[in-house]
């Protein structure tokens, strides 16, 4: 590994690049030019989902962050991106576009999986240690995937007995409500050590993207059958609360307040303004999803068919990560839901390699860091201007 005189990896940072719930709060605290506005909605314990706009123009787009909580390059990407229009307003002309930021959907699961993140790397390790550590996690995840091909292991994983001392205790008290509901997931379902550290869902153990009608395994939550995840969380069952693919509540569905407050903004911004589209953000795999209307025989009320427009908005935000671009789609998805309902709208999976929450943050195997920061922000500004087009190509027709 290359260093510099410090001891500190060469890479494209200043400082460290994982951010915990609170420091994410603060630098979006400070933002100026990115003009919050009012939460978009509340989550069961009460956390505010938070709005923040860019520009006054008449083509609106929305870009959110952090759906699965173990996500976390997400929420960084999205911040790093509203702070780099901070100090270059100039690359998006604010009097044509009005940017509609969500960068922390999902603010309880973020405080859950940062909460355990910091028992291991705290925040005053140094960036050197920072990224040894986010490799040691990759490579004990790939190795957990071999072991789970070859010999069906469900045993703790490796990645996850590095977080084997985050219980419930390391979230803050300040958090009472909340540390107590994840505390009670814990011990019902019976969760391994280390879970925290994996945690996709909300507080109530929801799966935010599963939370849809008619979910994924639908018949098998009703008759309460384990299914199990695949590769390194197969000790994880995907129907009951948890840290991943839960979709609603035992026993019966309900949609889950922060899915409420993002499909209430999506519908009235499409009501009230011209919307052109929308960056959902995950991870990981380097991908692009759009959807193909004539694939999926989409009947919409103006009869319209918007594969077109969706392709042209994908095209160009793969001209500037390479990411691959596919089509086929999990109708049991609340991303889904919002692509269906908003031409333009388009699914990116940051980072070609694998193990969420913190392979994302390497830098020394292919500038994974470095590349996911530069490139998305230039795709997001020059795929705006395919939106507009397509979208004033679309009202001609």
């Amino acid at each position: 590994m290359m260093k510099d005189k410090k001891g500190h990896l060469i890479g494209d940072y200043q400082d460290h690049r994982i951010l915990d719930y609170e420091q994410m709060n603060d630098r979006l605290d400070h933002l100026k030019i990115c003009i919050e506005q009012k939460e978009i909605g509340r989550t069961t314990f009460d956390y505010p989902i938070r709005h923040f706009t860019f520009g006054n123009g008449p083509y609106h787009a929305i870009l959110t962050a952090g759906t699965h909580a173990v996500e976390l390059i997400t929420n960084c990407f999205l911040i790093q991106f509203m702070e780099y229009l901070e100090a270059n307003p100039e690359v998006i002309d604010p009097s044509v576009y009005t940017l509609h930021f969500i960068p922390i959907l999902n603010p309880e699961g973020t405080i859950v999986l940062t909460s355990a993140i910091r028992t291991v790397i705290p925040r005053e390790t140094t960036p050197f240690w920072e990224e040894l550590f986010c490799i040691q996690y990759y490579m004990n995840a790939k190795v957990e995937d071999d072991y789970v091909l070859n010999m069906k292991d469900q045993d703790t994983k490796l990645q996850m007995w590095m977080f084997r001392y985050a219980t419930p205790d390391c979230i803050d008290k300040k958090h009472e409500k909340l540390k107590k509901s994840i505390q009670k997931i814990i011990q019902e379902q019976d969760l391994p050590k280390g879970v925290m550290a994996q945690w996709s869902s909300n507080g109530v153990g929801i799966d935010l993207n599963a939370n849809v009608w008619h979910p994924r395994y639908e018949k098998e939550m009703i008759s309460r059958k384990p299914v199990y995840h695949e590769l390194r969380l197969n000790q994880i069952s995907m129907i009951s609360p948890g840290p991943i693919g839960c979709p609603y509540r035992p026993s019966k569905f309900q949609l889950e307040p922060e899915n409420g407050a993002i499909l209430n903004l999506y519908q009235t911004l499409i009501q009230k303004e011209k919307v052109i589209g929308s960056f959902i953000y995950h991870a990981c795999g380097n991908l692009i999803y759009y959807l193909d209307e004539k694939n999926e025989k989409i009947k919409r009320e103006n009869g319209k068919d918007y594969t077109e427009y969706n392709e042209s908005v994908a095209i160009t935000y793969q001209k500037y990560t390479s990411y691959k671009i596919l089509s086929n789609h999990k109708e049991t998805t609340m991303d889904y839901v919002l692509k269906k309902k908003l031409p333009g709208t388009i699914l990116i999976e940051l980072g070609n390699i694998r193990a969420t929450p913190l392979s994302q943050f390497v830098d020394s195997i292919d500038c994974v860091y470095t590349n996911i920061m530069n490139d998305n922000k230039k795709a997001i500004i020059e795929t705006l201007k395919t939106m507009k087009l397509q979208y004033e190509k679309s009202q001609k027709n």
